[in-house]
């Protein structure tokens, strides 16, 4: 470990902080990559010369951050990565809102997400499956695309002031992944103004066929938004009368979920 530790400062400051730009820019590869990537294709996507990846990646594999299959050479994260998510969740009160999660899915039938705003997207942290044979499900560590997303136009309408023309303009093209996708720019101020008037957002159908979902915001003790917390299932169970009833027991999961997060008891 010493050696990759001498790799990392040799450069001076700037060089320093770029040698670690070029490790997490590796690591981010397996947000929504393949599980396993090979050291071509690490190099070709990165923009990184075989060399200069080769030598971050054995500098992560020493780490513990990624491990090589033998069989196949390729690269995959590492059990180090586990072990401080375990951490990190402990420190946050995650873990403890686990259990919150997995309440609210028995008791609703439906899958239950916790996620975050990351960049023009949103990133599921938790979730708790349906326990319905049919069922929809986001994968924990998945995106999002935040205006597809009832979680995601919850965070959107609360980071921040009242929701503007300038909230919409960051996000820049609007995807449409179905006909009912919100993709004009205008209607979805207009949406995003009603999700900070009620409180909850509502997904007919705007990212996938066949499935809705409904998000309430999780605030601090200060009442910033940091996490939008949904319920996603099909559309034959989550019609907008049954999305509405549920808004009232999301509501009280995140005020539970709030004062794990902020430490409150």
């Amino acid at each position: 470990m010493a050696e990759s530790t001498r790799e990392l400062s040799d450069d001076g400051p700037r060089g320093g902080a770029q040698t670690v730009e070029r490790a997490l820019a590796i690591l981010n590869l397996f947000r929504d990559g393949p599980d396993h990537l090979s050291l071509s294709v690490i190099s070709r996507t990165t923009g990184l010369n075989v060399s200069t990846a080769h030598r971050l990646v054995r500098t992560l594999v020493n780490g513990g951050f990624m491990e090589q299959d033998e069989a196949t050479e390729k690269y995959r994260l590492g059990a180090g990565l586990a072990v401080l998510g375990q951490r990190a969740m402990g420190s946050a009160g995650l873990d403890r809102a686990q259990v919150v999660l997995d309440r609210l899915s028995a008791s609703s039938g439906e899958s239950v997400s916790l996620s975050r705003r990351v960049g023009n997207s949103v990133q599921l942290l938790l979730s708790a499956g349906s326990p319905q044979g049919l069922r929809f499900e986001h994968p924990s560590g998945g995106a999002i695309e935040i205006h597809a997303s009832a979680m995601g136009k919850v965070v959107l309408a609360f980071d921040g002031e009242e929701p503007s023309v300038a909230t919409v303009a960051v996000l820049g093209p609007l995807v449409a992944f179905t006909e009912r996708t919100i993709s004009s720019p205008a209607a979805l101020l207009v949406d995003l103004q009603q999700v900070r008037h009620r409180r909850a957002a509502f997904n007919v159908e705007e990212r996938h066929l066949g499935v809705c979902g409904v998000a309430v915001p999780v605030t601090d003790r200060l009442g910033r938004t940091r996490f939008a917390l949904g319920i996603q299932g099909p559309s034959v169970r989550l019609t907008m009368e049954r999305m509405l009833d549920l808004v009232g027991p999301l509501t009280i999961a995140a005020e539970e979920i709030s004062h794990y997060l902020t430490g409150e008891r």
